[in-house]
């Protein structure tokens, strides 16, 4: 391989593919690395909400929900959405994604390679040492090119049974007596079903929310002896995506939703966002604009349910009154 590139992308998932999507066929050389041997695993429920309608991925890979549970403690809500909520696989898209690129004379994509430093016109990896006359950082939470701009981060944890079985119905449960403004889910897909708590490590501790997520499934008669426990963080910080010739964008740009944990759309605008401004500098970011108001606005609510955590649970019960309303979905 050559080592000088035009344009350097770390990290192959949604971020760093569709980053590279909007480059192919363009007179920029692309380098697309990636650490793991296969593109697309990750540790993510895998759900996707309207903020991804734009985009195309493997809609014949999806469980599409209308309608799901929502628990506070003990009371059910049964809320119908405007929007489905649809889960698919990670690995499934990124697989899909992978086939935009393939075979793209201006692409090459490296995987199985750690990078090992970064500096301001080269990376150094373990396949040897690669020049850029632009990076893009799309590397997750733990971004080596988001340490390397020295931009502090705000970390949310979230850990999941994959269950292999599939169960037929979409549940999400709140409880602030034990989860503080953490959430817990229960998201079918067509070969498990991922069941997990996403929160903040500053409230809670990982063997607390395995604990409630155990409880929540016990009672629901989901049987999880047979899962794979894994665990992972998410970045929710987010301090910009243009850094001189360096970008971010994904987890790596801070893009996780701390009050959903919603990180799929944010990477996927993100990452189109970054080449359409590496192609043409003064191109507006309008799209990115938009869908990060929504993440601010969740991330601002999040806040303030934790700085009135003792009145948590009337709020919430008064909130998913609200949502039954089609009317309060669409301000919300």
């Amino acid at each position: 391989m050559k080592n000088q590139y035009d344009v350097i992308v770390l990290g192959a998932g949604p971020a760093g593919l569709k980053c590279a999507e909007e480059l192919k066929n363009t007179n920029l050389s692309v380098l697309l690395i990636e650490k793991n041997k296969i593109i697309g695993p990750k540790i993510c429920a895998g759900g996707l909400t309207q903020l991804t309608d734009g985009f195309d991925y493997p809609k014949d890979k999806t469980i599409i929900f209308n309608k799901l549970d929502m628990f506070l403690g003990t009371k059910k809500y049964e809320i119908s959405m405007n929007h489905p909520i649809r889960t698919l696989d990670r690995y499934e898209l990124g697989q899909y994604m992978l086939t935009k690129i393939k075979k793209t004379k201006n692409i090459s994509i490296l995987k199985d390679t750690l990078v090992k430093s970064v500096e301001k016109d080269k990376i150094k990896t373990t396949r040897g040492t690669f020049h850029f006359k632009y990076l893009v950082g799309a590397d997750g939470s733990a971004s080596i090119v988001r340490k390397y701009l020295g931009l502090e981060n705000k970390i949310y944890l979230g850990i999941q049974y994959i269950i292999p079985k599939q169960y037929d119905k979409m549940k999400w449960f709140l409880n602030p007596k034990h989860l503080h403004s953490g959430y817990g889910w229960v998201f079918p897909h067509k070969k498990y079903t991922s069941a997990g708590v996403f929160f903040n490590p500053k409230f809670l501790k990982v063997d607390k929310a395995k604990e409630v997520l155990n409880k929540f499934l016990d009672d629901c008669g989901i049987d999880y002896k047979n899962a794979t426990y894994e665990g992972g963080p998410a970045n929710c910080l987010y301090k910009g995506i243009e850094f001189g010739n360096i970008f971010l964008a994904g987890d790596a740009a801070g893009l996780a939703s701390a009050a959903t944990g919603e990180g799929i759309s944010f990477a996927l605008t993100s990452g189109k966002e970054v080449a359409k401004k590496i192609i043409n500098p003064n191109h507006k970011t309008l799209e990115l604009d938009k869908i990060l108001k929504i993440k601010q606005k969740g991330d601002k609510r999040l806040d303030f349910m934790d700085r009135v955590h003792l009145f948590q649970n009337i709020l919430l019960r008064i909130y998913l009154n609200l949502l039954k309303s089609s009317k309060f979905q669409s301000w919300l």
